[in-house]
């Protein structure tokens, strides 16, 4: 009875500490807690969904706080593909936020936007959403601005795995029935860093795929961020060396054919030159800087040519993620599985 007794006040007191954690925002190591958002171009390249996946299990296990996600290519089958996903990993009182004045037409390298209506035998769909309208759903530079304005002063991580369009908008917003301040002020006050996943940096000066497709963003992008608030690129020759093979993604979800990406990799042709590029910044903005090599701090700017020009200068805003050795790229890749 006694032993039963300790065991049960020892479970109390666990809970009690791990509740007062949440609420404090600080880990059982003594770290706080990262505040997430999560900006993403899902509907294209399948990084995006492991991206996803690690963020869930992330905040599953207390090392993060996913407040909401920005989905900012268009159209209401990529809202489809969040809602499916979070839905499924237990988030569905997550937010989204959508774009609806973004990149027309961008490139599509794997059409997998069919996953979130995948049919089963009696006509219902495999993945449940938690969202019957999607034009109900705020724009995502409103919901941004919802999420920052009820944020502690730089407390938050911007994770952007995508276009810029919707942080371009941000960035231009005025005041409203959230905040007082500009989308420039509210940013300066209230983010800690945005994590991006974009340019070639440590290969070439070539702005790289999520901010080529929309130019005109990325010139604004980079123009108005304040220059208070830290950026940590992730270029694409950071996660080009990280390949996660399609036959193994299948072969590591052997429990179950109900599972999103699964399905993916099983209706479509992923061995398309696929690499993890959109982890990369998730896992940094996570567990901190230890598994990645940084470049010296600078600033970054595209030039009137559409070129990246970083300027190294110890008093920048900018860090961007080098390419790491054989054994870094191995036990990064093994967080990408362990997530499944």
């Amino acid at each position: 009875m006694l032993r039963r007794y300790t065991l049960l006040l020892w479970l109390f007191m666990a809970a009690t500490a791990l509740m007062g954690n949440a609420q404090t925002g600080v880990s059982r190591q003594g770290k706080a807690i990262p505040k997430i958002i999560l900006d993403t171009d899902i509907g294209s390249s399948t990084d995006d969904l492991f991206a996803m996946q690690l963020l869930y299990r992330y905040a599953d296990e207390g090392q993060c706080h996913l407040l909401g996600v920005v989905v900012d290519r268009m159209g209401d089958s990529c809202i489809a593909l969040a809602d499916a996903m979070n839905t499924y990993y237990g988030f569905e009182n997550l937010p989204i936020g959508v774009e609806r004045n973004g990149i027309a037409h961008p490139n599509v390298y794997i059409n997998y936007a069919k996953m979130a209506r995948t049919p089963i035998k009696n006509g219902c769909d495999m993945f449940p959403h938690t969202y019957s309208r999607y034009d109900t759903l705020p724009d995502g530079w409103k919901l941004y601005r919802r999420l920052l304005a009820d944020a502690e002063d730089h407390s938050i991580s911007i994770v952007a795995i995508g276009f810029v369009t919707t942080i371009a908008q941000l960035l231009e917003s005025g005041p409203d029935s959230y905040s007082p301040l500009s989308g420039q002020e509210l940013v300066r006050k209230k983010v800690k860093c945005i994590y991006f996943m974009g340019t070639k940096l440590g290969e070439s000066d070539s702005p790289g795929y999520n901010l080529k497709s929309g130019l005109d963003a990325a010139h604004r992008f980079l123009d108005q961020w304040p220059r208070e608030v830290d950026i940590v690129l992730s270029p694409s020759p950071a996660g080009d060396t990280i390949e996660y093979c399609p036959d193994s993604v299948v072969a590591d979800i052997w429990w179950t054919d109900r599972h999103p990406i699964k399905q993916v990799y099983t209706q479509n042709n992923c061995n398309t030159g696929q690499r993890m590029w959109d982890a990369l910044p998730v896992i940094n903005a996570v567990e901190g800087n230890s598994l990645f090599g940084l470049s010296k701090r600078g600033w970054v700017t595209i030039n009137e040519n559409n070129r990246i020009e970083f300027s190294p200068d110890s008093n920048g805003n900018c860090r961007y993620q080098t390419v790491g050795d054989r054994e870094t790229n191995r036990r990064l890749l093994e967080k990408i599985r362990q997530s499944n």
